[in-house]
């Protein structure tokens, strides 16, 4: 039997707090399949999670400062830094590299380094990493478009959600008591929660608040509980190790915090069925839901205040509220999923490391052999150091004639060819209704993918794989190959400082020949499955999408037997940036008549289709040409990322997903006859990764 994986969590953070829980919490669930050592500064929080590790079976290390010899002496196949910010865990992170061992970094807070010299420590330092991990989605962000423009191959950055462990009390309210359980720090906004309480107190005299912790703005924030005149009523009760045995006295807990990664005592909270109100922010906003009712803004004591009066008196509601947070930490934020999750990025991590260095040689599998997949397999031929090794398709004639062309294996079962094949990435060229099952196959296999549009008809199901993919932190493409048109480039230029403010988008085209285009429920429609390229096109020139109105009618045709789709449909869309844009579309005709977009700024004009650019500044109607291949620039970018080199890909499926919706909305809209809303996220064109216009 080979032996088990020797791993070694450590930090060199002074001060864990949370990330020591979360470390003895990770420990615990990773020790049931391998050999877990812990390592802390030799300093009293150290030395206290180290007596609550020996508690718990786990071996742990004190180190003062020779990580070095630490390391040596644990001889682990993979280190597992966690860091509380950004400049903590660099000589940490090398002495694990030098001693061979693969590198794990987990960032338990959002990208906060803004100070240049350490920017430039942080990138020099991730040379060593094999994967960064975020505790949540909303950091994940920060920190994936923070490492971007650093130098060097792009580190692989996953998603995983903090976890932990029930601790179950019976639930026994102390009367009405507000907990509170963080560091004092200015982080943590105590000041904002010492104000709401005092404006509490005046609805509420018999309330009490009970401050759970220790930290340097201590003596600060007793001050000013005297000087509000509520000090009787607030209860300093420092360090605690029985803080689930408090939040069963507890009636709710407050996070006032400014700012968090995925904050642990929120999960505790949820797990112990105490209802919470908290600051509407990244990680809180992401343990709670968008639906929690005890949401307020930062630093806004008034909200606060209500927020956390309602709570006290409505206790039948914030017995059903702490049941659905119940029921949320349940399905999402469990100690065995995180382990899970965790376990999956050590593998990648320690097979990135065993390759030693970049990979120079990609073997890439096919689910779908149709007619986009040879257009894909014309571009990867031209690559030498890119190989088609397997191809699936459930009509296996036509997966063996691709599979003939390209030398590989054909398959007539996805699973069947990734359960067999070692391959480094898929492309997945499936119909609109066949998608799920090949991008859930990839996700489970660790497997980066590029999938073609539309990237699913079912909504909730693109949502969840696209949470998937970020939880992964797997590489992603998705087929909008307008974006790499060099006549895009040109003009986003023209645009860049002279924005959109009108565009009309056509696709004026024949009806395909596969049956099951010609019903809506199989191809989604032709906003869908065709004009979501000039929509695409459209969020890339001039930002997110706030409303759209759409209209469609649908005509019998004799020669499309069963045809459901409609046969014209028109739309209304306004962006963020108050951009409008009106679309139609119509498969009636028996040719291609007109595919493109038109784009009006002040005292200019634009015309883009997929093959040519028209400017107009009224100087005459210059048209040039396209030059390139849009696909095969699409293709070397996600080869390339792949690789581990440069990450230049222009529309991942994140990006995609929000082209999908607009799509959807436009379908919807159309059915429903009326106008549709959406949440604009940003009033600029969509941003791509450095140098990707060079």
């Amino acid at each position: 039997m080979a032996r088990p994986l020797r791993l070694l969590l450590a930090t060199d953070s002074p001060e864990p707090s949370g990330v020591g829980e979360h470390m003895l919490t990770l420990a615990a669930e990773l020790a049931r399949g391998a050999v877990v050592t812990l390592a802390f500064c030799d300093h009293d929080a150290g030395r206290l999670l180290a007596r609550r590790a020996d508690g718990l079976g786990l071996v742990a290390r004190m180190v003062a400062e020779d990580w070095c010899e630490a390391i040596a002496a644990c001889a682990p196949d993979l280190v597992h830094v966690h860091a509380g910010i950004g400049w903590e865990g660099h000589p940490l992170t090398a002495a694990a590299s030098a001693a061979g061992a693969a590198v794990v970094r987990t960032e338990h807070l959002p990208w906060l380094l803004n100070d240049p010299a350490q920017v430039a420590e942080y990138a020099e330092a991730s040379a060593d990493v094999d994967a960064v991990i975020a505790v949540s989605r909303a950091a994940g962000l920060g920190w994936r478009r923070a490492l971007a423009p650093m130098p060097g191959p792009r580190l692989p950055l996953a998603c995983v959600p903090n976890g932990i462990a029930a601790t179950p009390r019976q639930r026994r309210p102390d009367g009405p008591t507000i907990l509170c359980v963080a560091r004092f720090t200015p982080q943590k906004l105590h000041a904002t929660l010492l104000s709401a309480f005092a404006r509490l107190l005046r609805q509420r005299p018999d309330a009490r608040l009970m401050l759970v912790g220790n930290g340097p703005l201590e003596p600060v924030l007793r001050r000013r509980a005297a000087r509000l005149g509520i000090a009787d009523a607030v209860a300093f009760l420092g360090r605690r190790d029985d803080v689930p045995d408090l939040m069963a006295r507890a009636s709710v807990l407050a996070l006032p915090s400014a700012f968090e990664g995925l904050p642990l005592v929120a999960l505790e909270s949820m797990s112990a069925g105490l209802p919470v109100v908290a600051t509407r922010i990244g990680g809180t906003l992401e343990a709670l839901g968008p639906d929690h009712p005890w949401l307020v803004p930062q630093g806004d004591a008034r909200a606060l205040a209500a927020a956390l009066a309602e709570a006290l008196a409505e206790p039948d509601r914030a017995a059903a509220v702490a049941a659905l947070q119940q029921a949320r930490w349940r399905q999402q934020f469990t100690a065995a999923r995180m382990a899970a999750d965790t376990r999956r990025i050590y593998e990648a991590a320690l097979k990135r490391r065993r390759n030693e260095g970049p990979m120079h040689h990609v073997r890439l599998g096919f689910i779908g052999a149709g007619g986009i997949a040879h257009r894909h397999f014309g571009v990867l031929e031209t690559m030498p150091d890119v190989e088609v090794v397997a191809i699936a398709d459930p009509d296996i004639g036509r997966a063996e004639d691709a599979a003939r062309r390209m030398n590989a294996t054909p398959y007539a079962d996805h699973e069947a060819m990734l359960a067999r094949e070692d391959l480094d990435a898929v492309y997945i060229c499936v119909p609109p209704f066949a998608h799920g099952a090949p991008e859930r196959a990839c996700i489970a296999s660790g497997l980066p993918f590029f999938v073609e549009k539309p990237i699913s008809l079912d909504l909730d199901l693109a949502e969840e794989i696209a949470a998937e993919v970020e939880t992964a932190g797997l590489v992603t493409a998705v087929g909008y190959h307008w974006r790499y048109l060099d006549t895009m480039d040109e003009a986003r230029a023209h645009l860049a400082r002279n924005p959109a403010h009108l565009m009309q988008g056509f696709w004026i085209d024949q009806t395909p020949p596969p049956e099951w285009w010609w019903r809506e429920d199989r191809c989604g429609g032709q906003v869908v499955e065709q004009a979501t390229h000039i929509i695409d096109a459209a969020r890339f020139l001039a930002g997110d999408v706030t409303e759209v109105f759409g209209l469609s009618a649908r005509r019998d045709r004799e020669d499309f037997t069963g045809l459901t789709v409609p046969t014209a449909t028109a739309a209304t869309l306004r962006f963020a940036s108050g951009a409008l844009a009106n679309l139609a579309a119509t498969c009636l005709l028996r040719w291609n008549h007109r595919v493109g977009l038109h784009v009006f700024a002040d005292a200019l004009a634009l015309e883009i289709t997929d093959f040519d650019l028209m400017v107009d500044t009224g100087q005459g109607r210059p048209v040039r040409r396209a030059e390139g291949d849009p696909v095969w620039r699409e293709d070397r970018d996600f080869v390339e990322a792949v690789m581990g080199r440069e990450n230049r890909i222009r529309c991942p499926y994140a990006e995609a997903l929000e082209t999908h919706r607009v799509a959807l909305a436009i379908s919807r809209s159309a059915r429903e006859g009326a106008l549709v809303k959406m949440e604009g996220l940003r009033a600029d064109p969509q941003p791509i990764f450095r140098a990707a216009l060079a």
